[in-house]
């Protein structure tokens, strides 16, 4: 068994550090990936209700120029029978239909002009839309090869990782592997700390001045008393005890 000196503590940290990136790297992935597909996902039902907006307003126009025929149709007939009526009253009634068919013909003709500026302005509008959501489309797809192709990678450099770490791990003796365990499934990454200023770097706390001899000695094994992480000298650390030596 090697000893838990600080350099290969220093690098059993770093692989722990390097584990957790591609972790990150693996779940994130996916996340990103489902956070892109919704904003697609909303992109095209937005997209669906300015086509049906678009739609709706064509139905609209054809009824209102099927109103202005009818309105036409109207004042035609009622042309005919203005040349038939004998009587007076019955000649102004038919003339103030007349005006009143006009009225509803000019009324009809200024919102038939505003529904075509309208439904000019819908189609440019929904073109651009539509090639926003294809060029969305494109890069979400892409994305997600992107993400598929690196996946299998990643594993792999994982188990690489995870395999490196079970060996590095040779180096923690045997009476405090437990504990070492331990602290490792609670912090993870971060179960270990290199001491800057003679403090955990982990949980900023100032070592004991006797914690600080064993960590220079490398006599043995050494936890945080406040957190608990394995501590290691940092590499500062490590130069000025070995000028402070000389």
């Amino acid at each position: 068994m090697m000893a838990a000196t600080t350099e290969n503590l220093r690098e059993l940290h770093l692989l722990h550090q390097r584990a957790k990136s591609v972790r990150d790297r693996i779940s994130s992935g996916p996340k990103t990936l489902a956070a892109r597909q919704a904003a697609l996902a909303n992109r095209q039902a937005a997209l669906e209700a300015s086509r049906k907006a678009a739609q709706d307003a064509k139905v609209q126009l054809k009824k209102r120029e099927h109103s202005l025929q009818s309105h036409q149709s109207k004042i035609d007939d009622l042309k005919v029978k203005l040349n038939l009526v004998k009587k007076n009253e019955e000649y102004k009634a038919i003339q103030n239909q007349i005006a009143n068919d006009k009225l509803a013909i000019e009324k009809l003709e200024g919102e038939i002009l505003e529904d075509m500026m309208r439904i000019d302005e819908q189609s440019a509008a929904l073109a651009t839309e539509e090639q926003e959501v294809k060029n969305l489309a494109t890069q979400v797809a892409s994305f997600k090869q992107e993400i598929e192709s690196q996946l299998s990678q990643q594993k792999t450099l994982l188990a690489e990782l995870e395999s490196s770490i079970v060996g590095a791990e040779s180096i923690i003796p045997e009476d405090y592997r437990d504990q070492y365990r331990r602290i490792v499934k609670q912090h993870g990454a971060d179960a270990m700390a290199f001491l800057e200023n003679g403090a955990c770097s982990g949980c900023f706390v100032s070592v004991t001045a006797q914690m600080l001899n064993e960590l220079i000695n490398a006599s043995s094994l050494s936890f945080c008393k406040t957190c608990g992480r394995v501590l290691y000298l940092a590499e500062e650390e490590v130069h000025n005890t070995r000028r402070t030596s000389r």
